[in-house]
């Protein structure tokens, strides 16, 4: 199901994933009843599959176990709970799942308002420096195919 987006991670140096890291499914499970809902199922894939990545200046947002959850910067949970502190952020983006935030003039993340017939989310893209929003890409999969072409 995902041959074209394996074979593009093997063969790029755009980004730096570390085999082994996979989250486990209880990872999955608890990040899901506590988000309230299912993750998209290419990234459940990636998830089990790489677990992790860097790419430039960022590093796509994985699951790590619970224990050390409130230490990694780049778990989805994490994040997510730093955004729900902040009252501006859950009135303006109430349906936003950071998923990559570089250091740079955009991130992008999943708008869970909008889950099509596969479960996926689009993946959005929010210019930081211009204050406008678009679809990026319909999956994860295709999220990170997309990167891997742009910045190859």
């Amino acid at each position: 199901m995902y041959e074209r987006l394996t074979q593009k991670l093997s063969t790029t140096s755009t980004i730096r994933w570390f085999p082994g890291h996979g989250a486990e499914e209880s990872w999955i499970t608890e990040a899901e009843e506590e988000l309230g809902f299912k993750l998209p199922p290419s990234y459940r894939w990636w998830l089990t599959h790489y677990g992790n990545a860097g790419l430039g200046d960022g590093n796509i947002l994985t699951l790590v176990p619970s224990e050390h959850r409130e230490y990694s910067d780049s778990d989805l949970l994490y994040i997510h709970r730093l955004n729900l502190a902040e009252d501006w952020w859950v009135s303006r983006f109430p349906h936003r799942l950071d998923l990559f935030v570089p250091d740079s003039d955009e991130l992008y993340y999943f708008d869970t308002s909008a889950r099509n017939q596969q479960g996926e989310f689009p993946v959005m893209r929010y210019d930081l420096m211009n204050d406008l929003i678009d679809e990026y890409a319909p999956t994860f999969a295709a999220f990170l195919e997309q990167l891997i072409d742009e910045r190859s």
